[in-house]
């Protein structure tokens, strides 16, 4: 064999050993935390009452067909297990990029209000440990919750340290917002379990509230274009949103808020998905009887990125933010970060009731594109902010990922108006 032919041949024999690991690391045949019927992946859920209610799931290998969940109050003696209930979960098969899993979700109910219970999942001789979580108050009780941006990148490596700066900065955090583009590619099994690693198990005492990006999306099986096959097996949201787009449209009304999350990709994507959310967002907003109403998603209303403009968007969905006078409307997709209330465009002499914030938590950013109606912005800084909401304020922190603070603003609510201070 001549030395022309061996590098052909060797050529070939580096092409193939690349494409299998490829295929190895980005197929979804990535589960390296699966372990022999042990459970992972644990999340709680926002459900329609977390002072009452909560939604927990986690993820088997192909041997733990069936699973449960035991619960307690916490009583910080060593013997839970004689005092705790067990739960039956309600377990689905997914079959998936060569790879079988078993995702258990139970919905827990019938809970008592600010009170902190200890629950763990498995079953036999393979259990998690014991997690503590704690119920939200009623309507008068403040609420602490933690808004991300998009993750989407080098999430492992990068994401990871706002994540944890953010539960030192905000510890006694309720809730955790994410405004969409968790990962980059929703099918790609890889980047979420990058993320699972990378929240550190937050989400086994904080329950999540996520928006779906476009990046949460992908081809089914079928080659259907819609959510990520994980997003609906990972995440048990409350089955009240627009018809086929359950998980990612929803609403909770938590503490003195309601929350509002739609789904902004399929309404760019299909026409049937945008006049169905419209319908459904109307009928949400016009029922709200909580004196604080905030609306997640993921493509801004005003885009912060130069050559973006959510035209389509905008013209459908800011009339009902202004009708239904929404307070706080929590975005992602640009990879910047601004806010602002006074200055946005209106019409006539009428002055926007809603604050607009588009952020970014992960380390993908961008450089804004100044515009009239933003109070503050920042390019190529990643985020996370806190939002405390009292009767009557809400006050809003933006966070480095070193812990200091960028920004900060108060909105006051008098008789129904809101005053923001800066």
């Amino acid at each position: 064999m001549n030395k022309l032919n061996m590098m052909i041949l060797l050529k070939k024999h580096i092409f193939f050993i690349a494409l299998v690991w490829v295929t190895f690391c980005y197929s979804g045949l990535y589960a390296a935390s699966l372990d022999s019927g042990y459970p992972d992946q644990i999340v709680l859920s926002v459900s329609e009452d977390l002072s009452t209610s909560v939604s927990v799931s986690w993820r088997t290998d192909e041997s733990m067909s069936s699973s449960t969940l035991q619960i307690a109050r916490e009583h910080s003696r060593f013997n839970i297990a004689d005092s705790a209930t067990t739960h039956l979960a309600k377990s689905e098969l997914l079959e998936f990029k060569g790879l079988r899993t078993w995702h258990h979700a139970v919905l827990l109910e019938g809970l008592d209000a600010q009170t902190t219970y200890v629950y763990r999942v498995g079953q036999g001789e393979k259990w998690s440990e014991w997690i503590n979580f704690t119920t939200t108050g009623g309507s008068e009780a403040t609420l602490k919750f933690v808004y991300f941006g998009d993750v989407q990148s080098n999430i492992k490596s990068m994401w990871s340290r706002i994540a944890k700066q953010s539960i030192r900065t905000i510890p006694d955090a309720q809730l955790i917002l994410y405004a969409g583009d968790i990962v980059n590619r929703g099918n790609n099994l890889h980047e979420w379990e990058d993320w699972f690693y990378a929240s550190g198990g937050m989400h086994q005492s904080i329950p999540i509230m996520p928006a779906s990006g476009n990046h949460d999306h992908g081809d089914s099986h079928a080659g259907v274009y819609g959510i990520s096959e994980y997003w609906n097996k990972q995440f048990k949201l409350p089955n009240n949103g627009a018809a086929g787009l359950e998980g990612t449209s929803y609403y909770a009304d938590v503490q003195n808020v309601r929350f509002v999350v739609f789904n902004t990709e399929m309404f760019n994507t299909y026409e049937k998905n945008r006049e169905d959310q419209v319908q459904w967002l109307e009928e949400v907003l016009a029922q709200n009887k909580q004196p604080w109403l905030i609306m997640l998603f993921h493509h801004p209303i005003f885009s912060t990125k130069k050559n973006r403009d959510n035209i389509e968007l905008r013209n459908l969905i800011k009339p009902l933010i202004d009708k239904y006078k929404v307070d706080l409307v929590l975005q992602g997709h640009d990879h910047t970060y601004a806010r602002g209330k006074d200055k946005v465009p209106m019409t006539g002499d009428e002055q926007s009731h809603t604050t607009y914030v588009v952020s970014v938590s992960g380390p993908k950013m961008s450089e804004v594109q100044e515009a009239d109606w933003m109070d503050r912005s920042a390019s190529f800084t990643q985020l996370f902010h806190g939002v405390e909401v009292q009767h009557d304020k809400l006050i809003f922190s933006s966070y480095k990922v070193n812990g200091d603070l960028l920004d900060t603003f108060t909105i006051l609510k008098t008789r129904g108006v809101n005053t923001i201070i800066h």
